[in-house]
């Protein structure tokens, strides 16, 4: 029951995580072409890959109920082969016990034989006539015949006790030929019951490899789709604050001092540099939150040393500093290579240390230049400075990213 159960609960589980992923996918956010026709090939072959489970469950716990008959077999044969070995102890104890009879009364024979040698065929005669009257010779011929017929039984008893030992013998070789026959009809059944549980297990590898796979295609749905939308509802308001702001997006994009993307695909990021934040007391966002999976790597921008500058609210943080200033990538999950580096070394990892504990995981991206453009873009919440030298990264990161 637990078996069957436990299979059925595991595909229930993957079901509901494949209609969760369903229901995710029919929501009504525009993404592009390609991305719809990706997911919904994926979608069918996770819905394949569910069948594929469906089946081999059903596989599993045929094969298992089939062990389970040959399991009882087994133990029937084992218990006939149990009380078979117990009357083969008994009929050999038996034996042993008819053996030490025959030879106790066979040697009481063989000294009644030596005796009656040792005297003579005289010595019965002289004991006879030696009686003094009738009533003495009376009871001197009841002495010789009780004597004689004592000799008879003992070797009427001796004849009877081998005959039953060879009868015992008999019966001990039909037994252990009965064993024989069982041992013979366990080893078959044992190597059945080995053979159906060797495939329960061939199958059950399978199970788990279709599992996984099918796992692993629902989280990459997952994060695809939620990317999708989160690029989708950060571009859509941006240009809100934008159009509300009366501006934003302007100034000049001086030069272009990145050689590669802060952080890995797939991220995201939008142009929140000025947002209003409360984590460790209000303050105003220095710089761009680049959305990305846990883990994903952080590249250092340019080449120039980095160093750890972890703190309470960016938790697990990087500095990079080179020849035109310095980048600052907060709330890491790890590190990677710090010292001297080169453009593109990976520097670290994204994740939701410090302030940003239990939300989406990103690096918090910062660009401080040594000199600050004349006319520095504007970002749509009307900051173009803050902490008086973060500048608005955005338009560097459209360069690179």
């Amino acid at each position: 029951m637990g078996r069957k159960t436990g299979v059925a609960r595991g595909c229930a589980v993957l079901l509901a995580v494949a209609t969760l992923s369903t229901f995710a996918l029919s929501r009504p956010q525009p993404v592009r072409a390609d991305t719809k026709a990706e997911l919904a090939a994926a979608q069918k072959k996770l819905t394949g890959l569910l069948q594929t489970i469906t089946a081999q469950s059903q596989i599993v716990a045929d094969l298992e109920d089939q062990a389970s008959v040959l399991a009882g077999q087994v133990d029937q044969v084992q218990s006939q082969l149990s009380n078979t070995q117990a009357k083969i102890n008994a009929t050999e104890q038996s034996i042993r016990a008819a053996n030490g009879q025959i030879t106790q009364k066979q040697g009481l024979l063989d000294q009644r034989a030596w005796i009656a040698y040792e005297g003579g065929p005289g010595n019965g005669l002289d004991f006879i006539l030696g009686s003094k009257s009738l009533s003495d010779l009376a009871d001197r011929l009841e002495i010789i015949n009780g004597a004689a017929k004592s000799d008879g039984d003992l070797i009427a008893q001796i004849t009877n006790q081998r005959n039953q030992l060879k009868n015992q013998q008999k019966h001990l070789l039909s037994l252990k030929r009965d064993y024989d026959a069982a041992k013979k009809v366990l080893d078959q059944r044992n190597a059945a019951l080995e053979a159906k549980l060797a495939a329960a297990k061939t199958v059950v590898l399978g199970l788990e490899k279709a599992k996984l796979s099918a796992t692993g295609l629902i989280k990459k749905l997952k994060l695809k789709r939620v990317r999708e939308i989160a690029l989708q509802k950060l571009r859509i308001a941006q240009e809100a604050k934008r159009h509300q702001q009366g501006g934003g997006g302007g100034g000049t994009v001086a030069g272009h001092p990145f050689a590669v993307c802060p952080v890995d695909n797939p991220h995201g990021y939008s142009d929140s540099l000025g947002a209003p934040r409360f984590g460790g007391g209000y303050h105003l966002h220095a710089g761009n939150d680049i959305f990305a999976p846990a883990g994903t790597p952080i590249r250092a921008t340019f080449s120039g040393v980095a160093s750890n500058a972890s703190n309470g609210i960016g938790g697990a943080a990087v500095i990079v500093t080179g020849a035109d200033g310095f980048t600052y990538n907060a709330h890491l999950s790890g590190f990677g290579t710090l010292g001297s580096v080169g453009a593109g070394t990976v520097i670290g990892y994204v994740g939701n240390s410090g302030d940003a504990a239990g939300g989406p995981t990103h690096d918090h991206f910062e660009w401080h230049p040594r000199v600050i453009p004349s006319n520095p873009w504007v970002s749509p919440y009307g900051y173009s400075v803050v902490n008086g030298d973060a500048i608005d990264p955005y338009p560097y990161l459209n360069q690179v990213c």
